[in-house]
């Protein structure tokens, strides 16, 4: 008797999300070349009388895979938008560092013609925001930063538990790639789309991706950034611990804190209490633009 890969691989050991997304409330991903010829999968909700929101994913995830909820949940308050980010899902396979990342977050800015877009980043995505908004602070309207913070590995301590990170992040969310090969679903469901999502991070990405996070540290800089940022605080994160996000909002001139009792994999764990968060603090950086 065969054995369905698909239900035989444990759903709690990939992360997956607790609360299955209605793909039929999700915008159909397109692709689109941006400036420089990077190539991406952008999802946007299109509506163009709304304020903009860029949402940049996290580690191992691709642009829906990170936001579903908060594209679920907030769709018709703001004009969301989502890309696979380099080396993730259908992102540019060209060079990766995190200081390019944030020049590609422009690029889809400038592709879309938005006038001072909201960046939203989750994790990798925190630190690719703080880059994208450095250089000119005025071309942005605000930040949401979630579940991230000034850096890592800037200690023994930090070294320990970027150590830890670096051997088991991989094992915890990479999918084998004969899992993958077994999907050809015309409309996958919920499960099956988050494991195709899943197997599109290559372990190299992993790896590339942890490294840039030890090197990474925004401390000398965060005060420069005049513009406001809401910070959601993952209460139980140990990527990004408690005073590294506490840091982060010290630096900052124009900030908020909006905790929320969760570790580093809120977005999964928690995707609604989350989305409802990220409500919260695009408000408050919406209400307090300049």
């Amino acid at each position: 008797m065969l054995t369905n890969p698909l239900t035989a691989l444990p759903r709690t050991a990939l992360r997956l999300p607790r609360m299955a997304p209605d793909m039929s409330l999700l915008p159909a991903g397109r692709i689109v070349t941006l400036a420089d010829d990077v190539v991406t999968r952008l999802y946007d909700t299109g509506e163009d009388h709304l304020q903009p929101v860029i949402l940049l994913h996290g580690m191992a995830a691709t642009g829906m895979l990170n936001w579903y909820q908060t594209f679920q949940r907030l769709r018709g308050e703001y004009r969301l938008i989502a890309y696979d980010q380099r080396h993730h899902g259908m992102g540019h396979t060209g060079p990766f560092s995190f200081q390019i990342l944030s020049e590609d977050a422009l690029r889809v800015a400038d592709h879309l013609e938005l006038e001072s877009p909201i960046l939203g980043g989750y994790s990798m995505g925190g630190l690719v925001a703080q880059l994208a908004a450095r250089p000119d602070p005025s071309r942005l309207g605000g930040l949401v930063l979630a579940a991230t913070g000034t850096g890592a590995e800037r200690n023994a301590m930090e070294k320990f538990t970027m150590g830890g990170f670096t051997r088991t992040a991989p094992l915890l969310n990479a999918v084998p790639e004969e899992i993958a090969r077994e999907i050809h679903e015309e409309t996958p469901s919920p499960h099956t789309w988050a494991l195709k999502e899943l197997s599109s991070v290559s372990l190299a990405t992993h790896r590339t991706v942890i490294s840039e996070v030890g090197r990474f540290n925004s401390t000398a800089w965060l005060h420069e950034l005049d513009l406001p940022v809401a910070i959601v605080k993952t209460m139980r994160d140990i990527a990004f611990p408690q005073r590294i996000q506490d840091e982060m909002a010290d630096l900052l001139p124009h900030s908020a804190v909006f905790p929320i009792a969760a570790g580093h994999a809120v977005c999964a764990t928690h995707p609604g209490t989350f989305a409802r968060r990220m409500r919260t603090a695009i408000g408050w950086v919406v209400s307090n633009q300049r």
